[in-house]
């Protein structure tokens, strides 16, 4: 650890760059603090990357499947949810693509928040003893966390191909801008991942709070399910949880290549914008205090 530690010192100093603190600095409003939060990211890219490459390099480590581990959660999830609607034990309806690929694409988009989210909240109180020793901002851990989600997210991407072509599903060219409907949905991850790092760094039970939260979540998204149609449960799954918007437009993009639910989408998009400025600005002022909460 210590060793690990000097490394990242030396990567985080510079001889060239000094930087000047003003009794109020951190405190700042206005626009002006922002070109400042947005240049220290720049500053410190490298270490975002390294601090990406530690985490995934520690998550497969001295393990037998390495990588395949990632595939392996919801592929399993997949395959009991299919065997659970085969048997008729819950009463699931028919969805418009095989359903095997519908519950993995669904989970395949889920995962991104769930994982990222539960990463970042770990992401400050994991590495304690370098934050009291070592002087960085403390928002690229959070950044490095949603880095390695996305990274896992990317790994999935062969197995639904190969989920797409085993059950027959030809999705429609539009599925290329898959990307525009991930963005918003890692801003959403990322500004409750700023929230959530700093209250658990405040208060440990967040953590498990937020576990609890997260679980339950899954069964409130339209992830094993089509999403509702009839009143409330169509307001309550489709509006309430902004995570359903982008479940929803991102099948919609493989389905038909238009969003069924423009309204969902863009209410879940503006809601990720503002969480994620209020989330990281908020980070930035209580960030003085973390290291000594930890």
């Amino acid at each position: 650890m210590h060793t690990h530690a000097a490394r990242i010192q030396m990567k985080i100093a510079d001889k060239n760059k000094v930087t000047i603190y003003e009794p109020n600095h951190i405190l700042k409003l206005g626009l002006r603090v922002w070109p400042e939060m947005v240049g220290e990211l720049i500053q410190y890219r490298g270490l975002i990357w390294r601090l990406i490459l530690r985490d995934i390099s520690a998550r497969y480590k001295q393990s037998i499947m390495g990588i395949f581990w990632s595939f392996l959660t919801p592929l399993i999830m997949t395959l009991l949810f299919v065997w659970v609607k085969d048997r008729k034990i819950l009463q699931i309806t028919d969805t418009d693509m095989p359903y095997a690929a519908f519950v993995f694409y669904g989970q395949m988009i889920w995962l991104i928040f769930a994982q990222g989210l539960t990463l970042a909240a770990q992401s400050l109180t994991a590495v304690g003893p370098m934050l009291r020793k070592i002087n960085f901002p403390k928002e690229i851990l959070v950044i490095s966390a949603i880095g390695q989600t996305i990274f896992e997210f990317l790994l999935r991407l062969p197995l639904l191909a190969a989920l797409f072509i085993w059950t027959g599903f030809h999705p429609t060219p539009a599925i290329i801008f898959l990307p525009l409907i991930i963005a918003p949905l890692v801003l959403l991850c990322t500004g409750l991942g700023f929230l959530a790092a700093l209250s658990n760094s405040f208060l440990r039970d967040i953590g498990n709070l937020l576990a609890i939260i997260i679980n339950l979540g899954m069964f409130a998204t339209p992830i094993i399910y089509p999403p509702p149609t009839t009143w409330p449960m169509s307001f309550l799954v489709n509006y309430l949880n902004p995570v359903s918007g982008f479940v929803n437009a991102a099948r919609d993009l493989a389905l038909t290549g238009r969003i069924s639910d423009p309204a969902s989408l863009s209410s879940a998009t503006i809601l990720a914008f503002l969480l994620f400025f209020f989330g990281w600005r908020l980070f930035h002022i209580m960030e003085p205090k973390i290291a000594e909460r930890i």
